[in-house]
């Protein structure tokens, strides 16, 4: 079971998972494909995610995103909870950090220092990795909320 997500109900959020579900099966709505929308990663297998739940369901951007599951998993949905790690891996993102160079020790021991440093309050710069395609602040996430009230809160849902 789903939980509350933007203000949606789990209900409402799995109503959306089972029509998703019979779409793809239909072949009316093609499965996820690449690059990841979070990180940006060109080679990795993506899912969907959602940002909105409300009907008329919106099939694409910017109610629907294609995720690897690192993004998806561990980092967009743990937000709530671990606020300067999604600070951190944010900042990874825009120096053109992809979520798998996190496998990498140097590279996990930079964005670590960097969320150390967040949580202190100083200011840290990470050093870039690639070339980053967007515009900063501009990007789907920017200015997702984080903190835990949203979940709930149906003022969250991107459509009022």
């Amino acid at each position: 079971m789903l939980n509350w997500y933007n203000g949606y109900s789990p209900i409402e959020r799995n109503k959306k998972l089972q029509v998703s579900k019979r779409l793809m099966s239909k072949g009316t709505l093609s499965p996820a494909t690449g690059p990841c929308a979070l990180c940006g990663d060109p080679d990795v297998a993506v899912e969907y995610h959602d940002e909105d739940y409300g009907e008329p369901y919106i099939w694409t951007e910017p109610a629907l995103f294609a995720l690897c599951r690192n993004c998806h998993r561990d980092k967009l949905h743990k937000r709530f909870w671990r606020h300067s790690a999604w600070q951190a891996f944010i900042a990874h993102v825009r120096r053109g950090g992809y979520a798998c160079d996190l496998k990498d020790p140097a590279i996990k021991r930079e964005v670590s220092a960097y969320q150390q440093a967040i949580e202190r309050g100083e200011t840290c710069v990470l050093q870039q990795i690639r070339p980053y395609p967007r515009t900063i602040g501009t990007e789907w996430f920017a200015n997702l909320r984080i903190d835990i009230e949203s979940l709930v809160d149906t003022s969250a849902r991107p459509r009022q």
